[in-house]
């Protein structure tokens, strides 16, 4: 057993992002084999991972806080506590390390998963009364036999006689998750006392009294409640204590952005003018080439989402690349690509093909708030999966050659009120990238060449929300090239996807190039 301490920032940011490509690599092997029409894909995806070496700390069984993992994190798939080392089985509710790596000889306790399905169970949220395993059957039901203090029970047990803490995450149900449940990763908790007598059943159990401990960041299972209830009061039209506004866009998004700020007096984003989309030029392909390019102009059938019939007859599809669709059939981003090619005006498949996800607008609920940290920054207040899409950069365009320069007051973009495309890290090449994997029946993605952006986005004057989300070298979203039909290629959209699972009240995060 070890425990690990990661002290400077630096180290900080290169362990988040070893977890980070760890949970990367995961999702994009369960995405694959999803598609291949296999059962039970998240566990394939584990054996893949473990039988490559993949997962993280197999071979030193962290006691305390796992690095790059952090108090909040959620996670939509039990395998992938494994894969980042925070719990070590895939169904026991107790993971421990046996007694015969330890050197009293004795096995300790590490981590629990609490779904509360035992009839003892008792959950404040600081304070957790655990009911240890055995003794009922697998697929739950009431208790049929004793419980004994053996394997998990005795392991967490002697975690009681050394007073050394334990990690908690906790399931829930949640219809938002592909797997219909949510893990939770709640902090450190110390067990403070154990007892063994009748439970409710009337068979003896093993009960576990353990307390959170005091400086963690805050509960990410009461996070959840507090951002539904704000969600709540916000449907009602009602501005919260600390609102400035309800609706930044004024009705110009397809949902409200409120803004927050309960740390000082600062309007600013209120203060200019709100333009949802840019204003593109329009399509450098003549109009004879330009019909002749319509993906389905002589049919109103959806083009890709998982048809193959549609895909393999749609243009805009096979401009993708990769041998499919750009996104599946939940809308999610399946594989990052120097530019993704929507289906455009010009087409004739429905404004519900599953190639226009980007052009649907907002689905997501977010809010500008104030931070100490960051002054301005963007959070969510609802669950966002992982390759889903969040917003679009907005702002007027300007030619790279025009000596225009903005200067966006308060503002929280990074280069003095102008975005520049081309300084965006290719943080796409990691979404849906399984080759550390090295499957040999999968062949590298072939994308055809796009040319570099020949236009600078200047949000001095008018801009949307999305220049309000914060830099982060382990970002938890990142930045994708969209072009429609046939739009002129050298002004692609500039749209924003999700990177991994991101909860509610978690601030959004990109990576503006800064470190390089």
């Amino acid at each position: 057993m070890v425990r690990a301490t990661v002290t400077t920032a630096a180290d900080l940011l290169l362990v988040r992002n070893v977890s980070r490509r760890a949970r990367l690599t995961f999702e994009a092997l369960r995405g694959l084999y999803n598609r291949r029409g296999q059962s039970r894909a998240d566990m394939v995806a584990l054996s893949t991972m473990l039988s490559r070496g993949l997962c993280l700390y197999r071979d030193k069984r962290i006691v305390g806080p796992v690095p790059g993992v952090f108090v909040g994190d959620v996670f939509n798939y039990r395998a992938e506590l494994i894969v980042v080392g925070l719990h070590n089985h895939t169904q026991a509710g107790i993971g421990y390390v046996p007694a015969s790596l330890v050197s009293e000889g004795h096995p300790v306790a590490t981590s629990i998963v609490s779904s509360g399905g035992y009839l003892d169970d008792s959950d404040s949220g600081d304070v957790l009364v655990y009911t240890g395993s055995g003794g009922r059957p697998r697929n739950g039901g009431e208790h049929h036999a004793d419980q004994a203090f053996e394997r998990g029970n005795l392991a967490l047990a002697y975690r009681c006689k050394y007073g050394v803490e334990v990690r908690v995450i906790r399931c829930h149900d949640c219809d938002a998750s592909p797997s219909a449940k949510l893990y939770v990763y709640n902090g450190l908790y110390k067990v403070e006392s154990t007892s063994y007598g009748p439970g409710k059943s009337g068979r003896e159990v093993c009960k576990f009294n353990l307390v959170r401990i005091p400086g963690q960041e805050e509960l990410g299972s009461k996070i959840w409640p507090a951002s539904r209830k704000l969600t709540s009061t916000l449907d009602t039209n009602t501005r919260p204590p600390g609102y400035i506004t309800l609706d930044l866009s004024k009705g110009k998004e397809a949902v409200r952005i409120p803004v927050c700020n309960t740390v000082d007096q600062n309007r600013s984003p209120t203060e200019f003018e709100y333009i949802a989309r840019p204003e593109f030029p329009p399509s450098t392909v003549p109009p004879r080439l330009a019909r002749r390019r319509r993906c389905c102009i002589y049919s109103k059938t959806a083009c890709g989402g998982g048809s193959s019939s549609s895909s393999s007859s749609c243009a805009c599809v096979k401009r993708n690349g990769g041998g499919g669709p750009a996104y599946n059939a939940e809308g999610t981003l399946i594989k990052g690509m120097p530019a993704v090619y929507e289906c455009g005006v010009l087409c004739g498949c429905p404004s519900s093909c599953p190639n226009r996800v980007t052009q649907r607008g907002m689905t997501h609920r977010l809010e500008v708030f104030r931070s100490n940290e960051t002054e301005w920054g963007v959070r969510t207040l609802d669950l966002i999966q992982p390759g889903a899409f969040i917003c679009e950069f907005s702002g007027d365009l300007v030619a790279v050659d025009d000596t225009h320069s903005g200067n966006a007051t308060g503002s929280s973009t990074y280069w003095g009120g102008i975005l520049d495309p081309m300084k965006f890290p290719a943080r796409w090449r990691e979404w849906g990238d399984a080759s550390a994997a090295a499957l040999p029946d999968e062949a590298p993605c072939q994308f055809p060449q796009c040319p570099a952006p020949e236009y600078l986005l200047d949000v001095s004057l008018r801009r949307n929300f999305a220049t309000y989300i914060c830099h982060s070298g382990a970002p938890n979203a990142f930045v994708e090239f969209v072009i429609r039909g046939d739009e002129n290629e050298l002004c692609p959209h500039l749209m924003v996807f999700a990177m991994e699972t991101i909860p509610p009240m978690r601030e959004l995060s990109i990576d503006y190039g800064l470190d390089q």
